[in-house]
């Protein structure tokens, strides 16, 4: 059954646009470098001049094509405007127009256009993302565990992770910054941040309309309206919706699932009632209404109810499930037997003030969100009924932020208060082998096996944190950079716990199992030191040393009906620490016309929040969390940006990583314990890499027809810290195009957009219920996709 709600009002929300020709404002398009921005600013001795205002960051100008100079880079990723080349930080960034050429529609998309920057989705699309920055990342799928590296739309950090996914429109740019970022970020990461950037109300009419159609059916419309409301008061409005039949299909009703029926909405209200006073107001919200991803069902029995298949036949797709189903016969269709829709429903608003009375600027940031999600998902992906889950999750954020900040001709400060208040509360089902009787055709089969349980729990969490940073121009040219945070966290979790088990051929009522309370607090002190120098205008090298902390939590999974498995799944794991150390350049040469940045790092962790599935008293995969006391990860990053005549862009992007685990015992103190030591961390390739090649033709009449190839590569990864090799990803590229004719008059563009050109077949994600269930569960990638796209600036 396909969900069938449907938004195509969106086109008419800017057909009124037409009778404001005589005050319109076009926006001809232009050509810009990818992760360029430009009118960057002077810098002064100091680097940098404080953020003011959210609409300054980031302005652009037209560029002249005669010049082949790359463009300068300006970010707020330290809240203040600066040249990315001036910042001691590894850092990329995206602005709006590069995000529109790499044709980005969803947050779990800007993966493959970075090195050292893995995103899972391993529930399919539209739910919780799992993020590793440079081999840093935690693979617990429970909404209660939130992972290491931050998430932020417009200074608010999204705390749920299942709010971390969501549709990138109408964006000014998105920062993503590798390594601890606790000195200056609202809650504390130990693997990096990302950062999201609206575009902000402007004074100045603006209406656009952009539409795409491809393969599949699918369809995905964008409306933006901006202008002046009133006098000092000024508004923008931004709708998306998109709709697919999906890609993969349903062989027992020959329906397409896979696809996407979800709409996005944000409106923005900016006042300056002072000169030295701007107010922001943000309202925002999602909606999803499809049914859900369905998993590509890999077994690994020899038949039903048979033995433990060899991985090589496991690999040639001869094995089966525990009930004899085998889906591996084709990677984009299987048999399934579940079709409720996926529901997630989210909104949200913030209020930014901002008062620059003269020499500092306070800020104030209030944040609230609020998400409901229900995910009926068909676990063992096939038709029968050997794992089956429903899981529901409600949360509420409340987050406000304090930072005062101010410079003077050789230094910069800042100063911040943090505070985060949220409730999350998961309502989870499981049904395991509830068909057995009748698979086997005897009643009472499923005795002391067939089981049904309900998981309630609830998670209360409090962070408090003060942070500061200042740097100095110590040296002409050099310059100091110190920064401090204190942390401290608090969490209440909750627990009941209800459970049926089939006896005579009857599933009674589910009865009380547990009811828990476990309380947590963690206490923590982070800082930074970095130091660079600027040999010329062009060249800069740094050297940093940070800490970075993620504070302990609970596992928020199902709980084994075993009460000692269960106790050992419910001790609290403890907070992690990670000390990175980290030296860089970054360079332009040939009149700016190649840039070369690169980085080397060292990460030693301590503790790390290790999330495995071990068997469990039934047969069946149990969720555990538990500390690695020793990992180490190091690796090289370097970026390569050539212009050399002008109209032609070229990029290559390189990383090399070794994230390994020290001394680790996955299950230590159960029967099912295994060491782990020296495996390679999941989702942390060796080698990653992306390349770009764009090429634009100017015309006379002001027209402009652009081609553009990229391309990601990532080597051989796991999924898991067992490095099981039936876990994992061998190395793959994927090959994404666009041509784009640009009109001058009308404003006009039309696009012609090829993705995973090569149809190069790749997993995504997959989960190990090998035990007991004998089925490995994959999240296959897209496939092949060809598209149409118009974008009208009115």
């Amino acid at each position: 059954m396909k969900a069938t709600t449907s938004w195509y009002f969106l086109g008419p929300l800017l057909v009124f646009a037409t009778s404001h020709s005589e005050a319109r404002t076009t926006e001809k398009p232009t050509v810009s470098t990818p992760h360029k921005a430009k009118n960057t600013p002077k810098p002064t001795a100091s680097r940098g001049t404080p953020q003011q205002a959210p609409e300054v960051a980031a302005t652009k100008a037209e560029p002249k094509i005669a010049s082949p100079a790359i463009e300068d880079v300006v970010v707020t990723s330290q809240h203040r405007q600066e040249r990315i080349q001036d910042i001691p930080i590894s850092i990329t960034a995206f602005d709006a127009k590069t995000l529109k050429k790499f044709n980005l529609k969803s947050s779990d998309d800007l993966a493959s256009h970075l090195t050292d920057v893995q995103i899972a989705m391993p529930s399919g699309k539209g739910n919780q993302p799992l993020i590793a920055i440079r081999g840093i990342g935690l693979n617990d799928t429970n909404t209660n565990n939130a992972g290491p590296n931050g998430v932020y739309v417009d200074g608010i950090y999204e705390a749920s992770p299942a709010g971390q996914t969501f549709q990138t429109f109408d964006l000014e740019r998105v920062e993503v910054l590798k390594g601890p970022q606790g000195t200056l970020y609202g809650r504390n990461t130990t693997g990096g941040a990302i950062s999201y950037v609206t575009a902000k109300p402007t004074d100045k009419f603006y209406a656009n309309q952009d539409i795409e159609y491809g393969s599949w059916n699918s369809v995905s419309m964008t409306s933006i309206l901006n202008g002046k409301i009133a006098d000092g008061v000024d508004g923008r409005v931004a709708i998306n919706y998109n709709y697919s039949d999906g890609y993969f299909r349903d062989l027992t009703d020959n329906n397409t699932t896979n696809g996407a029926n979800d709409l996005a909405y944000r409106g923005q209200i900016k006042a300056k009632p002072a000169d030295d006073l701007t107010l922001l107001f943000n309202f925002h919200g999602g909606l999803v209404s499809r049914r859900p991803d369905e998993y590509r069902n890999v077994g690994t029995f020899n038949g039903a109810f048979g033995d433990t298949c060899s991985n090589s036949a496991i690999t040639a797709g001869h094995c089966t499930d525990l009930y004899g189903y085998n889906g591996s016969k084709s990677f984009y269709k299987g048999y399934y037997n579940r079709d409720r829709p996926l529901w997630i429903n989210a909104m949200g608003g913030s209020v930014q003030l901002e008062w620059s009375p003269g020499p500092f600027t306070l800020t104030s940031l209030t944040g609230y969100e609020v998400s409901h999600k229900i995910h009926p998902e068909d676990s063992d992906a096939g038709p029968n009924q050997i794992l089956e889950i429903d899981y529901g999750v409600r949360s509420t954020d409340i987050s406000q932020e304090f930072r005062v900040n101010g410079s003077g001709r050789r230094y910069h400060w800042l100063v911040g208060l943090y505070y985060l208040n949220e409730h999350l509360k998961q309502d989870q089902s499981l049904n395991e082998l509830t068909d057995l009787d009748q698979i086997l055709g005897m009643a009472g089969a499923g005795d002391g096996t067939s089981m049904a349980t309900r998981t309630i729990n609830g998670q209360f969490t409090q962070s408090v944190a003060a942070f500061s940073q200042v740097d100095y121009e110590i040296l002409d040219r050099t310059h100091l950079t110190l920064g401090g945070r204190l942390t401290y966290e608090h969490k209440a979790f909750n627990d009941y716990t209800l459970a049926s088990i089939e006896e005579g051929g009857v599933m009674p009522a589910r009865t009380p199992l547990y009811s828990i309370q476990e309380n947590l607090t963690n206490r923590a002190a982070s800082w930074r030191v970095a130091i660079d120098h600027k040999f010329t205008n062009a060249i800069m090298a740094y050297g940093s040393i940070s800490t970075g902390f993620k504070s302990g939590g609970f596992n928020g999974g199902f709980l084994d009906i075993d009460p000692v498995n269960a106790a050992y799944q419910l001790r609290p794991v403890k907070p992690e620490y990670v000390t990175a150390y980290e030296v860089g350049f970054k360079a332009d040469f040939l009149r700016h016309r190649l840039r070369w940045n690169a980085a080397g790092f060292f990460n030693s962790y301590r503790d790390q929040q290790i999330y495995n599935l071990i068997p469990g008293s039934n047969g069946v995969a149990l969720s555990t969390l538990g500390n690695a006391p020793r990992a180490q990860i190091k690796g090289v990053e370097s970026e390569f940006d050539l212009t050399p005549i002008p109209r032609l862009t070229m990029q290559l992007n390189v990383s090399f990583l070794n994230a390994q685990l020290g001394r680790f015992t996955a299950g230590a103190g159960t029967p099912s314990a295994v060491s782990y030591r020296g495996n390679q961390l999941p989702n942390a390739p060796h080698i990653t890499a992306t390349m770009l090649a764009m090429y634009h033709v100017p015309f006379q009449n002001g027209d402009d027809l652009q081609f553009m190839l990229n391309s990601s590569y990532r080597s051989h990864q796991y999924f898991d810290s067992t490095n099981n090799p039936l876990v994992a990803q061998r190395a793959y590229w994927l090959f994404n195009g666009k041509i784009t004719y640009a009109l001058a008059k009308p404003n006009l563009q039309i696009s012609f957009i090829g993705k995973n050109l090569t149809g190069e077949k790749y997993l995504n994600f997959m989960s190990n219920l090998s035990s007991g269930l004998g089925i490995l569960e994959e999240v296959v990638g897209t496939p092949r996709y060809f598209g149409g796209e118009a974008n009208y600036t009115f």
